[in-house]
């Protein structure tokens, strides 16, 4: 992976840190390439700080390596920036669209103008595609009034349309998850929906009640000359903060699309003191050649007692603690396949 961290505080640039995240000594036998988000990041290394890492969303495939902000603690961890816009007030400058990059995040606060940084702009739909996630998380504020948007969602028509551009979010209204700070009336509020709107399904009216509460980022229509609105109508230019975050569920093992077809499974997961590991997708001879690793949180890896038997592999807890494992089948060509493995 060699992934390098790197931290984002008050809006000043990025400080590049020489530190893994893992121990460096079991990294090639650990991950063997850059991992694709922030919530694999999460999954192999659940102590990862929030801050900036380096990410590879396609594996092989032509998008570049690249920065992005990773909100580690909220809600479990795990959420990749993929929208942020600090807009100040009285402005309106043009969107910007991210293809072979992420936003990262700068000034978390109201009344800053960041139209000009790396902290500006949000991904198209072929950069969220290939991110893998499942979960998404609107937040936004505005010195228009005191509510707070902040809530998340597993609702598969916003996922969908975030993704490719075509469809709404419709039905998110009854779909969706408060968070701590949560008190605007959107998305609960919604009584219209917009269609189809490509690379700017994230920013045009996603969330929208007629003439009352919006979301909405840059723009203009004969009503109002200027539109940057966080569940308001102001028909002005207020300053504005919205940020939209993703997250992949890793509750059923690290998705390894890149590797191949075979796949490992733990029952019971998690378990006190013994648990089977089957696999499927993988052919006699090959599964002969197989081994199991098994790594702690920190990337030591660690020796548990593993019995091979006909198809599958027995674990026994033995003098492990509780706590959370990655479990790797490996063969002479590399990793096959990975899961999470935890001990009560």
């Amino acid at each position: 992976m060699k992934a390098k961290q790197r931290f984002t505080l008050n809006g000043f640039a990025p400080l590049i840190l020489t530190g893994f995240i893992l121990c460096q000594c079991h990294y090639s036998e650990l991950m063997a390439q850059t991992l694709r988000n922030c919530s694999e990041i999460h999954f192999v290394n659940p102590s990862a700080p929030s801050g900036v890492y380096v990410i590879d969303p396609d594996g092989n495939g032509p998008l570049p390596s690249m920065d992005c902000q990773c909100d580690m603690t909220t809600d479990g961890g795990g959420w990749t920036l993929v929208l942020n816009y600090n807009h100040l007030e009285n402005s309106d400058p043009a969107l910007k669209i991210f293809t072979v990059s992420l936003p990262l995040q700068g000034q978390t606060t109201v009344g800053n103008d960041e139209s000009t940084t790396s902290f500006w702009g949000h991904a198209d739909t072929a950069l969220m595609k290939a991110l893998y996630f499942d979960e998404v998380r609107f937040y936004g504020i505005t010195s228009g009034h005191n509510r707070v948007m902040d809530f998340k969602t597993s609702h598969t028509g916003t996922i969908s349309y975030f993704k490719t551009g075509f469809g709404s979010t419709e039905g998110i209204r009854t779909n969706f998850t408060p968070m701590g700070a949560h008190t605007t009336l959107l998305p609960a509020a919604i009584n219209m929906t917009v269609t189809d709107r490509g690379n700017y399904a994230m920013t045009d009216y996603p969330l929208w009640t007629g003439s009352t509460y919006h979301w909405y980022l840059g723009g203009n229509d004969p009503a109002c000359s200027r539109r940057w609105e966080v569940d308001d109508y102001p028909c002005n230019t207020p300053s504005t903060f919205h940020q939209i975050w993703v997250r992949q569920n890793n509750s059923l093992g690290l998705n390894n699309v890149r590797k191949n077809s075979v796949e490992i499974k733990l029952s019971p997961n998690p378990f006190n003191e013994i648990t089977e590991l089957t696999i499927t997708n993988i052919t006699p001879e090959k599964f002969g050649k197989t081994k199991i690793l098994i790594f702690n949180s920190l990337g030591a890896r660690v020796y548990p007692e593993v019995i091979q038997n006909a198809g599958s592999f027995t674990i026994l807890k033995g003098s492990l603690k509780k706590g959370v494992y990655i479990c790797q089948l490996v063969n002479g060509a590399g990793t096959l396949s990975t899961t999470k493995m935890v001990i009560k």
